[in-house]
């Protein structure tokens, strides 16, 4: 595969994360009761969720800026990378603890998970092209 091509998938890969992450940030915040299935009537909970759907936008915006340029922006692709493995981490241990319902797992899923890969992919490929710039 070429520099020109494996630029433009990472591209392509975070400009879609990008209108994603705006996209479901924008839901979360709107209709925060989506995400627990319409299953809560707690005021608190409800304005975190509109917390972290502000979030998951802001970090569409941060996708956004390194689908500019992926080499130069990593380390905005390594957040949201982490962020995409301590949130399935995080549901997890709340699911085996009960606190949890385990359905909400497919918001890992849809969210997190199908998203791992692909920031793991351009980010070695990224390591790839700097090890060779060095060498």
């Amino acid at each position: 595969m070429t520099d020109t091509s494996i630029r433009k998938i990472s591209k392509i890969i975070l400009l879609l994360a990008a209108i994603y992450n705006i996209f479901w940030g924008i839901v979360i915040s709107l209709f925060p009761r989506i995400i627990l299935f319409d299953s809560c009537d707690s005021v608190f909970v409800i304005i975190i969720l509109q917390c972290i759907g502000m979030l998951v936008g802001v970090y569409g915006i941060a996708y956004y800026f390194a689908s500019l340029d992926p080499a130069r922006y990593w380390p905005l692709i390594l957040v949201g990378l982490i962020g995409k493995v301590l949130g399935p981490i995080g549901s997890l241990f709340y699911i085996f603890t009960v606190q949890l319902d385990p359905s909400f797992f497919w918001v890992n899923v849809f969210n997190d998970i199908i998203w791992m890969y692909p920031f793991g992919w351009v980010l070695y490929q990224v390591y790839k092209k700097n090890k060779r710039k060095d060498s």
